[in-house]
């Protein structure tokens, strides 16, 4: 099992800068995914919830059951329930750290026991994630910000009070 200490990227005292474009009132939805030789639409259905505290958490919503805003809520309230029980184990659930418009989101692969480092950029309403790697241990380092694969999440702003109370257990 995973705690926050076991992630490099935890940081008890974490606050989100002010002038971030990285926004945590939403959610950022897979809308494609670009290579060198090709371009398509997303065709399975993902997305990203970031929190102020420096936790992000990915869900894959392999049944194609959430659509409407309250759909992605309840999802996002249902997670961050589940991981605050004693016997819960993260998986695609991690931290981030940010410079710039450049974000590093380390989740952990459980089976191979192993940290995952996804790296991307942040633009105005968009999250572009370049290179998912095991390597490099989520340094800020030129050499993973590739251009040949782009997964392009579209923000979803979810404007609900209750999310912005939910503190995630891992």
């Amino acid at each position: 099992m995973y705690v926050k200490d076991d992630y490099s990227f935890y940081k008890q005292n974490f606050q989100l800068p002010s002038d971030s474009k990285l926004r945590t009132d939403g959610v950022y939805v897979l809308d494609s995914i670009w290579t060198k030789d090709s371009e398509r639409k997303a065709t399975e259905h993902q997305f990203y919830k970031f929190f102020k505290t420096g936790q992000s958490n990915l869900t894959i919503d392999l049944d194609n059951e959430i659509r409407t805003k309250e759909q992605y809520i309840s999802s996002i309230k249902n997670q961050v329930a589940s991981s605050n029980k004693s016997d819960f184990l993260t998986h695609f659930e991690g931290y981030f750290n940010l410079e710039k418009d450049k974000i590093v989101i380390q989740s952990v692969n459980v089976p191979r026991n192993v940290f995952n480092y996804n790296y991307g950029f942040l633009e105005e309403g968009k999250l572009i994630l370049v290179k998912e790697t095991i390597s490099g241990n989520g340094k800020m380092d030129d050499k993973y910000f590739t251009d040949y694969y782009k997964a392009t999440y579209i923000f979803l702003p979810l404007d609900n009070k209750q999310l912005k109370e939910l503190n995630p257990g891992w």
